[in-house]
Formats: C-alpha cells, structure tokens, sequence
C-alpha cells in the first residue's frame, strides 16, 4: 500500500509501518482497574488488523488520579501481570505495545480533594486546590514507578499523557498554570514535571527504555504564544530522549464534522524546525489520501482513534480498497454510548444491535 507500510525506526524500537493506534479510552474494564476479555480481543484486532504501534488507553498511575470508574490501573505490583498477557498477544501478530500513562488531576473521579497546577474553578461544581512541590515530586514518582512497572510486564515503552487537560498538559499549557515557584512561569518551568519524569523514568527503566508523549498542539488561549512555547518543548523533548511526539489538540470534540486533518499544520511547523523528532498525527484521519498526507507532510508516523473505534478492521478495509473511507460520523457519541450500553463502543455498532433486536420481537 505505499508509504504508510514502510518500517520506521525511532530510537530504541523499530515500528513494522507507520500507523498508531492512538490511545483511546474503551469503557471496557473493571470498576477495580483490571482488562476484560473483551478488552484483550479489541488489542488483538489492532495488532492482527496491520496497527503497527498500538498505544493503549490511558492507565492511571496513582490513588486519587483516575479519570473514569473503568480506566485500567498500573497503580501497583498486582496490575503487572495483565500487561505481561498483553504483551503476548500482541506481539504474537507482530505488532508493538505501548500503554499510556496518565494522572487525571482535577478531573479525578476516585477523591473529592481535587487539586491541579493552580488553583481555581475547573467548572461551576468543581473548585480545585494547588497542587505542593511535595505533591508533584509523589505525583513524578508513580509515573516512574508505574513505568517501571510495566518494563517487568515486557511493553516496548511507555507514553506520557499529556494532552486533553489531563494533570501533565495543565502544567504545560499557562492557560491552567499560573504558579510562581519552580514549576510554572517560563516554558521550562512548566514543562518541568514532565521533564522530571522522564529523566526519572531512564535513570529507572535504562536510557533504552522508550518514552513517547502525547501533547496538545494548540491552545485556547494565546495560541501564538503557545506555538513559541511547543518548538522549545519539541526541541527539549528530542534533548532528554523521548522517543516520539504524537500531536493532538484540545478541541477536537467541537470541530464540524467534515473537518479532516485538524493539526497538520501545525505538527508539520514542528517537524521543520525539529526534524530529527519523530512526530505523529492524530485527529481527522479518515482515508489512505489522509494517511499519506500526514507522512508527506514531514511526520513520520500517522495516529487512528475514532476510524478504528467505527471500524476496527479499517486498515484491512483500506488494503482490499484504497479509496475506502471511514465511516466514522465524528457524532462523539462513542464518547456516552458505552455509560448506556455496556461494551457498545460506536453509534454503527448500536443501530445494528438495535436493528437485530427489532427483528427477533416481530
């Protein structure tokens, strides 16, 4: 099929083609943190389906950062062997796994004490506190160690979350960091937790051991400020060794829904000015044209969310046919269906479940 199915070679690992399966919450594990059956097979899709890189749905690190009832944990020993299983399925197809790492701050579900990089309203029901210096330095060592948890399990690296007003993006983007110690004001300030992180993670995990990031792109605020801002953190990010920056954005969910491609230009300015990182794209990826336009634009891989929640076999559909295009609606409602309809991921998925169970009652 061309260029998407050429090998790339990151730092540390070798990526059989140039497709990501970018991290998405799937509302299919337990309500104490553990991957179901249904969970393994969805993996297994991506791996067999041609997904070079699958990264998984976020995984909280600690107590007190879970984003959702049903989020996979990597907060303790116990969850390491539920990773190892994983790992053997699949890599049995060939393909790589990379579990995404993430501490939900004031958007936690499992406290009441909410707390962020300021403090301020997070919305009308919600007022959270500032997070202490010794807070951030327990907060930087359960990703550490949550990390290191899962280079026992065998994963080919791990990603750092931080985008979509998750704890680590707060930090980055001054739109929520209005600190005036060590961890905010200047753009290596900001940045800081992350950069600790990371650090920390190689000095733990060996200087080999992949660490990606997943970083909002733009910003609601003063976005030309904040492009300023990311070349630094592109940059910085390439000099204390992380393996791969996959570009998303914070307003993805509110975009028309024929938009395609939503920070291409952007990403692509990145790569100009740090072309030695490797980059991803997500957001708008909805056709084989889509996917080489990310490559020819510059960036060395291309990331799939809601086309493989539509479509799991997406890539496999493009294969028989190049001019395939998702069906994705860019309806978000895959974003509720599963709160209604347990283990229903797609809005397609639940209109022919529904179109079957009209049939057997006539």
């Amino acid at each position: 099929m061309g260029v998407i199915d050429s090998p790339v070679r990151l730092r540390h690992i070798e990526c059989p083609n140039r497709v990501i399966r970018s991290a998405t919450h799937d509302f299919l594990g337990t309500k104490d943190g553990h991957m179901t059956d249904a969970e393994y097979a969805m993996y297994e899709g991506f791996a067999s389906g041609g997904v070079g890189l699958i990264i998984t749905g976020h995984c909280c690190v600690m107590d007190g950062g879970l984003a959702n009832r049903d989020q996979t944990r990597i907060s303790d020993d116990s969850y390491i062997e539920q990773f190892r299983r994983l790992v053997d399925i699949v890599h049995s197809h060939g393909a790589l796994i990379v579990p995404q790492i993430s501490h939900a701050g004031p958007r936690a579900v499992d406290t009441d004490d909410f707390a962020d990089a300021s403090a301020g309203e997070v919305r009308r029901d919600r007022m959270a506190r500032a997070l202490s210096v010794t807070e951030i330095e327990d907060i930087e060592k359960a990703f550490i160690a949550a990390a290191y948890r899962l280079k026992k399990a065998g994963v080919d690296g791990v990603q750092l979350h931080a985008a979509h007003s998750y704890l680590l993006s707060r930090f980055i983007d001054p739109t929520f960091n209005h600190r005036e110690d060590e961890y905010g004001g200047s753009v290596g300030n900001r940045f800081r937790i992350v950069e600790n992180i990371v650090c920390g993670i190689k000095e733990t995990c060996g200087d080999d051991f992949p660490v990606l990031m997943k970083i909002n792109s733009d910003t609601k605020a003063d976005d030309e400020a904040y492009a300023e801002d990311l070349k630094w953190i592109v940059k910085h990010s390439y000099d204390i060794g992380i393996e791969l920056v996959e570009f998303s954005g914070v307003d993805f969910i509110n975009l028309p829904r024929m938009d395609r491609l939503f920070y291409l230009e952007r990403a692509a300015a990145m790569k100009r000015v740090v072309p030695k990182m490797p980059m991803s794209l997500v957001g708008g990826v909805r056709s084989l044209a889509e996917m080489e336009k990310v490559i020819e634009s510059g960036l060395d891989m291309v990331s799939l969310s809601r086309a493989l929640i539509a479509e799991p076999d997406f890539l496999k559909q493009v294969h028989r046919d190049t001019e395939h295009q998702s069906p994705c609606l860019s309806c978000n409602r895959c974003f509720v269906l599963p709160n209604m309809h347990p283990g229903v991921r797609c809005v397609r998925e639940w209109k022919k479940i529904r179109d079957r169970r009209k049939a057997m009652n006539n």
